[in-house]
């Protein structure tokens, strides 16, 4: 009698988890080590400060009560939002701001703007759209979304779907039936330990066209030296803005407090048309319609874009009509622009509808901060933040990475011996398979100086994003088989059929952690983290 081999399992399966009492252990441990660098300088009194400011566990305000205070929140910007458009509407052009007048000032904004916008041209500024795996009030977030919007009856609101038609004839996609829907659905993400954020799913279809209106937008003020693809500018204005005399400037809720008349004002009419058009005037907020005061929230594929273009242009007229001269840099709603001209601007902001956040802005004392960068006196303070518990070894890989970036920043090891030996301590824990990471923002192997052998991945596939050009060239250009790849993303039809059909997405295989070969261009190198203390902690 033969017995059957039982099959081994693969060497290379791996289980990313940690008993709760370790990750409880991991952070008491480190409460003790980031306290005892509490006075040892800015860098540390500023880390005790910080980082746990965003930590949220059952422990913490509970999910429906962070929820419903960022719900609120928003709820009280949109009611500012109506006294702006009020205010915006009703505005006498003679009115004097004591350096200039609202009729001057919003003669030199709309001028910077119209240039840095240029002419538009249409239909080709709507050609640069993509789809993305975020979530529409249609399609939930995953790894084929950005396919899946492709299928079935895409959302869309009434003034858009005109738009979508021209993008899309004589394609595939002219046969995707739109259902429409002129409301956003209002949803929240963590952010701190007591608040979420709002952001909104929008219809797809004016996500696609948004985003490449945003794309144009986002192209043309790389031209002038604002590149929203790169924080590394306003981070290195930040840590120089103490020397060169310049403020940074954070404003409270800024996505969500772009009021209506405020675009009616500021954009060239042909460009404020399109964008109306390309926007939902409606948000589902529990089920309850509510009309929107704001022209755009976060979840607008072209908010980011429009706002960072709006700060940069006022910036930049305030600081002409005030003769102040210095440098002038945005992202979003960081700002960065003379230190002399920043009451003027508070006081543009609020009449604009925004509200200057005091406790990220600065422009006296030996304080900045901008786009995550964190100084004092230039000297870099940026914390770490732990967001959630310690539950999986990833979660222990990233902290115990962020702590060397921390402690060893500018040196490349451990300087203070709390922060080695907590590091050593837990280290152990991570396979020794999983040393000699290099990239110091991963979670999947753990930076040291060892000789790189393994990293953590996932049995999953992902989907990328579709460009329109790109995917409109293969859609027209008939070189479609039975199943092509456009992007990464598989597409589906019959050659030989009359019959068009909608692009549809393969199945994505998600399975359990597996161990893979670190990336060939890794070298092997001799440092170690405990270079000073590893006689006292080896």
């Amino acid at each position: 009698m033969t017995t059957k081999r039982q099959k081994k399992p693969g060497n290379n399966s791996f289980q990313d988890f940690l008993p709760e009492h370790i990750g409880v252990s991991v952070l008491n441990d480190l409460a003790a080590a980031v306290d005892s660098v509490r006075d040892e300088g800015a860098k540390g009194r500023y880390l005790a400060e910080q980082y746990l400011s965003k930590y949220c566990d059952s422990k913490t305000t509970p999910p429906d009560v962070r929820r419903m205070a960022a719900i609120e929140k928003w709820l009280a910007t949109e009611v500012r939002n109506a006294e702006t458009n009020r205010r915006l509407m009703l505005a006498d052009p003679e009115m004097d701001f004591g350096w200039t007048t609202w009729g001057n000032l919003r003669s030199k904004v709309r001028l910077i703007i119209s240039d840095i916008l240029g002419p538009l041209h249409y239909p080709d500024v709507l050609m640069s759209g993509m789809h993305t795996n975020g979530a529409s009030t249609r399609v939930p977030r995953g790894v084929t979304a950005a396919a899946d919007k492709f299928t079935g009856k895409a959302h869309g609101s009434f003034a858009a779907q005109t738009h979508w038609h021209e993008v899309v004839k004589d394609t595939i996609l002219d046969d995707q039936e739109i259902e429409l829907r002129e409301q956003s659905s209002l949803f929240t993400v963590p952010k701190s330990s007591d608040i979420d954020r709002v952001a909104c799913k929008e219809p797809e279809v004016n996500m696609f066209l948004q985003r490449s209106v945003g794309n144009h937008i986002r192209r043309n003020l790389k031209r002038i030296g604002i590149d929203l693809n790169d924080q590394s500018r306003n981070r290195d204005l930040a840590r120089q803005a103490v020397k060169k005399q310049l403020a940074t400037i954070d404003l409270s809720s800024a996505s969500d407090s772009i009021s209506r008349q405020l675009i009616i004002e500021l954009l060239p009419f042909e460009w404020w048309s399109l964008l109306d058009d390309l926007r939902v005037k409606e948000t589902l907020v529990d089920g309850q319609i509510h009309e929107l005061e704001m022209f755009s929230s976060m979840g607008n594929g072209f908010t980011f874009e429009l706002e960072s273009l709006l700060f940069y242009a006022i910036t930049r007229a305030v600081c002409w009509q005030s003769s102040i001269k210095g440098t002038i840099s945005v992202y979003g709603d960081d700002i960065i622009a003379p230190n002399g001209v920043t009451p003027r601007l508070k006081r543009i902001f609020f009449f604009f509808g925004f509200l200057m956040n005091s406790e990220k802005s600065a422009w006296t004392g030996v304080f900045r901060e901008s786009c995550g960068g964190h100084y004092h006196n230039s000297v870099d303070i940026t914390p770490f933040y732990v967001r959630e518990p310690i539950r999986k070894k990833s979660d222990l890989i990233r902290l115990l990475n962020q702590v060397l970036e921390w402690d060893g920043r500018g040196y490349g090891f451990f300087i203070t011996d709390t922060f080695a030996r907590f590091h050593k301590k837990y280290s152990a824990l991570i396979p020794l398979h999983l040393h000699g990471g290099q990239l110091i923002e991963s979670i999947d192997s753990l930076v040291t100086g060892d000789k790189p052998c393994k990293r953590i991945a996932h049995r999953k596939r992902e989907v990328k994003m579709v460009n329109t050009l790109t995917l409109l060239w293969w859609l027209t250009s008939g070189r479609l088989g039975t199943q092509r790849f456009v992007r990464g993303v598989l597409i589906e039809t019959d050659p030989s059929s009359d019959v068009r059909t909608p692009l549809v997405s393969d199945p994505v295989k998600v399975g359990k952690c597996y161990l893979a070969p670190q990336p060939d261009w890794l070298e092997p190198t001799t440092w170690t983290p405990y270079l000073i203390y590893h006689d006292e902690i080896g």
